[in-house]
């Protein structure tokens, strides 16, 4: 073999040698670029689908507060929630929101099916969510809105002072030495008991289901008409003030005719027990209780008077006995959700409240200013109910999320 061609072919080695490691670093090279560009467009997909998921928060957030878009909005109709309630303001984090929709699927007995579609941005990255969401007592004007009663001894009769509409979910007897400056809807028998020596006194109408009808010597006094669906079930001393309707549309005068809300059955009180801000009462500054926003949870019974400022939910395992509670000013409001019977520790005590109980002790006549619903009555004193609407609007504007749940029904990506 010549010299000259064992170099040639040892130049040829090392060329070969070169080209394929050149070729092999370029590979790496563009593997690696590559590897980095689908890393990045992971990072920025994730990123956009936690944008688009904190679209749907953000809708979830704002109809707890039961805000009047969502009360108007009609079923099936949608809602473009980017444009009309954010402002358009579409930066969010790295990215953007392009699309935020709200449509009313369905809306009775206290609650409200939304599909919330959502579009989040990072970088070129786009990722959608829809959502089907059920919310629970979503509207507190519904709820808190007078006098709410689920079950009442309609043997015996109660006396009610109320300048509040009243709510009846089963049969109930006004007795003689009523006032009430408001309406009365009732799902079962209205019963109206005079007395010589306490007149039945009623300004406003009358929705009874079952029918309304008059005992005793009276007097009444009724300014305002009775609603029934067959003119039988109005006596004859009232015919002039009966208007008769069809069934339907009776029920449809009767506001929520579905079950008494179950603020606390087991699975809210567990909630509540786990979720809330505070366990115990605030301290006492001057002589008034200042409570913070958000969520207290007393488990036990407790005892409570005094004065009061903020806006807070008070929720109580327990029974609790309440003497003078006054608000501080007409921006303050408390709600108290109590799980056992609520009593009183002098007659005529005045509480300003939002108040739920699992049995209301009205036998030392006390004055709730704001709103009661009980699920029973028990004492044979008088009913007074004077309605509150700046306390009802002070916990609509800051709590009333605080009584509002949310189901998630659906949960997935979409276009």
């Amino acid at each position: 073999m010549m010299l000259g061609d064992v170099k040639g072919q040892s130049a040829l080695v090392v060329m070969v040698l070169t080209m394929t490691i050149f070729l092999l670093c370029s590979a790496v090279l563009a593997l690696g670029i590559n590897t980095g560009k689908i890393a990045a467009s992971e990072i920025n997909q994730e990123k956009a689908y936690y944008i688009a998921e904190a679209g749907v928060e953000k809708v979830l957030a704002a109809a707890k507060g039961g805000p009047s878009w969502l009360r108007n909005l009609r079923i099936g109709r949608e809602y473009n929630f980017l444009t009309d309630v954010l402002n358009g303001e579409k930066a969010y984090g790295e990215g953007i929101f392009t699309a935020i929709k709200v449509k009313k699927l369905a809306e009775d007995q206290g609650r409200t099916i939304l599909e919330i579609k959502c579009r989040g941005k990072c970088g070129p990255s786009t990722k959608g969510i829809t959502v089907e969401a059920a919310l629970e007592n979503i509207y507190p004007e519904d709820m808190f809105r007078g006098l709410w009663l689920a079950n009442t001894d309609a043997a015996h009769g109660h006396i009610f002072n109320l300048e509040a509409d009243a709510y009846f979910a089963a049969d109930v007897m006004i007795a003689g030495g009523s006032s009430i400056c408001g309406n009365l809807y009732c799902n079962g028998f209205l019963g109206l008991h005079g007395e010589e020596d306490g007149a039945v006194e009623i300004k406003g109408d009358i929705y009874a289901l079952d029918g309304v009808g008059l005992t005793g010597a009276g007097p009444f006094f009724i300014n305002g008409n009775v609603y029934v669906d067959d003119i039988e079930k109005a006596p004859v001393e009232l015919a002039d003030i009966t208007v008769v309707l069809s069934t339907t549309a009776l029920a449809g005068k009767i506001p929520d005719r579905a079950a008494f809300p179950a603020f606390l059955d087991s699975g809210r009180l567990g909630w509540y027990s786990k979720n809330a801000g505070y366990c115990q009462l605030p301290p006492v500054t001057e002589g008034t209780m200042l409570f913070q926003p958000g969520i207290y949870f007393l488990a036990g019974d407790c005892t409570l008077s005094g004065s009061y400022e903020g806006n807070t939910l008070l929720v109580v395992d327990g029974n609790v006995t309440l003497g003078n509670l006054i608000k501080n000013s007409t921006n303050d409001s408390l709600v108290i959700l109590v799980s056992g019977p609520v009593n009183f520790t002098g007659n005529g005590a005045k509480v300003d409240a939002l108040l739920y109980a699992g049995e209301f002790n009205h036998s030392r006549s006390p004055i709730i200013g704001g709103s009661l619903l009980a699920e029973n009555l028990a004492g044979p004193g008088t009913m007074n109910v004077i309605y509150d609407q700046n306390l009802l609007d002070s916990f609509r504007h800051s709590s009333s999320w605080t009584t509002c749940f949310v189901r998630i029904i659906k949960w997935y990506e979409s276009v």
